[in-house]
């Protein structure tokens, strides 16, 4: 029986690597049309003032930072054109669109395309630790924090099969926290040429302390739980 039953585990995972290896043979594919499709040419500082008179700029800034979250590209650009093209409020709404999308995205590209080989290092240290630090306060943080990398979370989050609700939602609220900030200081700027540039103390000192909140609310959380496995 127990022969029976590891046989059929063995195929179980043939077929599941099998099946990765055709979803990441799709993605190569994608990644190949999104690179020759231009879009990331299109969001640059180089071409900023063709991008602002395009009225689908919009969509071509969810599209580009789409792709470019999915196949671990940098986004920072996104967070420094957005805001000279746009107010505020709607370049936050724009950068939440297209981190949305990119990030579950990035998530489904990991879990489906990664996990079956990722499965062997399931109870090694590290993967533990890090499943045991992916509350909802912790990814809130580790998103609000500057110069986050945004991409590896999204993917680490789907290597490690975290509940896409916990993730995607702790990602609009950071990134939404963050990108706001951000517009705002960049609005008020002028002549800078990136994020750093831009960024002033205030801005910066908000995203610590929140950082620092959400770091607090994982330590009292992980708290919470030891006390009820005790129970």
């Amino acid at each position: 029986m127990s022969q029976q039953s590891s046989a059929v585990s063995i195929n179980e995972n043939k077929k599941s690597r099998f099946q990765s290896l055709l979803f990441v043979m799709g993605l190569v594919l994608l990644f190949v049309v999104f690179m020759k499709s231009g879009l990331l040419e299109q969001v640059s500082r180089e071409n900023l003032r063709d991008l602002g008179a395009n009225p689908f700029a919009p969509l071509v800034i969810i599209a580009a930072m789409t792709g470019a979250w999915t196949f671990a590209l940098p986004a920072s650009v996104f967070f420094f054109i957005t805001p000279l093209l746009f107010p505020p409020l709607a370049s936050t709404g724009i950068i939440c669109a297209g981190s949305a999308a990119g990030s579950a995205m990035g998530y489904v590209a990991a879990r489906f395309g990664g996990s079956p080989w990722f499965e062997r290092f399931n109870n090694s240290r590290v993967t533990r630790f890090l499943g045991r630090h992916s509350t909802f306060s912790a990814l809130f943080s580790v998103r609000v924090f500057p110069s986050s990398p945004h991409m590896f979370i999204n993917y680490g989050a789907g290597l490690l099969k975290i509940p896409f609700t916990r993730f995607i939602t702790a990602t609009l609220l950071g990134i939404g926290i963050k990108a706001f900030l951000y517009s705002s200081a960049i609005e008020g700027s002028m002549g800078a040429s990136s994020i750093q540039e831009a960024l002033n103390w205030q801005t910066v000192s908000a995203l610590m302390a929140l950082t620092a909140l959400g770091i607090a609310g994982h330590v009292v959380q992980r708290r919470w739980k030891k006390e009820e496995d005790k129970v």
